[in-house]
């Protein structure tokens, strides 16, 4: 799951930065695939190409 995986890279970067907090701020500076990202607008829902 994509979602799994970003909260991963947050984790490991907030272990990193010493901060050990998880927010919403966080989570969205994590890159994560254009498909993924496009599911997450609601496009593919739209009918258009995620991609």
């Amino acid at each position: 799951m994509i979602g799994s995986l970003s909260h991963r890279a947050a984790a490991i970067a907030a272990t990193l930065d010493g901060s050990e907090r998880i927010t919403r701020r966080r989570l969205d500076t994590i890159d994560v695939d254009h498909a993924s990202e496009g599911a997450f607008r609601g496009e593919a829902r739209r009918g258009r190409a995620a991609g």
